[in-house]
């Protein structure tokens, strides 16, 4: 206990000002009296420390949207088929485009620039390969399985994090969105498109899971109401002298070509990624900026207006359900008026835009149509596993 604690409170300096609230210690009494569902044997206290929480779905469409707003253009469902290279002056060949397909339609075209950059986290390997057939892999890609469970597990407003697992990996329990999502494995893994969990991995996050709550809580395979499989783009350096280290932040490798890649990194350095990668293609392709990186100062597409209590305008402006415009609100910022007024019509068809998908869950028919009309959604997929 006196290790984490140590190690909780270099975590609250390093946060500095930008830090939830202080982490501090719990006896065994109180650390039942807020976590009653923790097996008591064995347990001598806890330590709380607050840690931020985000619904990725979420923020990769509003970075995408984001983008959009700032000049980029945004092509969903569209693949690389592979590398357009010419020769430049001296004589060496460069990469100055890409073939593309679109994969609703079928129709193929050119898309030409002065550079490219593989940002495509565990494919980054295919696209490297159109550029240099024999290069070595530099992806090492991991499953991280995690379960959603029905919200009594856990209290409202504490998760539980054991880092003593029986194969030394961190297991997570934590409330999610309605519900306690638990996690994670780390199993090497082929890429795929549509990863999914294996019962194996399942089971073993449940094993885990019960080894620390009370023999009075049973969990069983039944509980389990979703289960996902997301894939980690671990990187290995392919100019390191040894190959099989795995780097633990991010890379940036530019082939002899001019083929910029950024792999590996993580959600909470993704705008230094953003920075550094661009700040090499500047370089790399003798691009003129009209300033200096601006990444500080640009904030995500449904953060302007957003407030703590704004989903109180939302119930008194459009009559949805209390939890309807917390979930909004929670997920969508300042967009949910526009999500709203989606719903907010006259006639009984239109009406039926405000209604539940499912009468358990705060999810309205009017986000599908918002994320067809403003989120790029193509399909059911997309808006059930890529925007909600």
């Amino acid at each position: 206990l006196p290790y984490f604690w140590i190690g909780c409170k270099m975590y609250d300096l390093l946060a500095g000002k930008q830090g939830i609230t202080g982490s501090y210690a719990l006896g065994r009494s109180k650390t039942l009296e807020n976590f009653p569902m923790l097996r008591a044997d064995g347990l001598v206290g806890s330590l709380v420390y607050f840690d931020g929480q985000h619904n990725d779905a979420r923020m990769n469409a509003a970075l995408a949207v984001t983008a959009a707003a700032h000049g980029a253009v945004v092509a969903n469902h569209v693949e690389v088929t592979s590398l357009i290279k010419e020769r430049d002056d001296d004589g060496r060949e460069r990469v100055r485009g890409a073939m593309v397909r679109d994969n609703e339609t079928g129709a193929e075209w050119a898309v030409r620039a002065r550079g490219v950059i593989n940002a495509t986290g565990p494919f980054s390997d295919a696209i490297l390969k159109m550029d240099e057939p024999q290069m070595a892999d530099i992806v090492a890609p991991s499953s991280g399985v995690h379960l959603v469970l029905p919200s009594y597990f856990s209290p409202k407003n504490m998760g539980m994090l054991d880092p003593a697992t029986t194969d030394g990996r961190v297991v997570f329990f934590l409330p999610w969105e309605g519900g306690v999502v638990a996690g994670t494995t780390d199993t090497r893994c082929d890429v795929t498109a549509d990863p999914k969990p294996s019962e194996k991995e399942i089971e073993w996050i449940l094993a885990e899971i019960r080894r620390f709550l009370s023999p009075e809580v049973k969990i069983r395979r039944g509980d389990v109401l979703s289960a996902w499989s997301g894939i980690r783009p671990l990187v290995r350096d392919p100019k390191a002298q040894n190959t099989k280290d795995l780097v633990r932040n991010h890379m940036i490798h530019e082939s002899d070509s001019g083929l910029i890649t950024i792999a590996g990194g993580k959600w909470t350095t993704y705008r230094e990624m953003a920075k550094e990668t661009v700040d090499r293609a500047v370089e790399s392709f003798k691009l003129r900026p009209l300033r200096e990186c601006q990444t500080e100062h640009v904030r995500l597409i449904g953060s302007h207006a957003w407030s703590d209590t704004m989903f109180i305008k939302l119930v008194q402006s459009f009559g949805v359900d209390l939890d309807v415009a917390q979930h909004l609100a929670h997920n969508y910022g300042d967009r949910a008026w526009a999500v709203c007024a989606l719903a907010d019509r006259s006639t009984q068809q239109q009406q039926a835009l405000g209604e539940r998908i499912h009468p358990r869950y705060p999810f309205v028919d009017a986000e599908v149509r918002y994320a067809v009309q403003y989120e790029y959604a193509l399909s059911a997929v997309d808006v059930i596993a890529r925007r909600t």
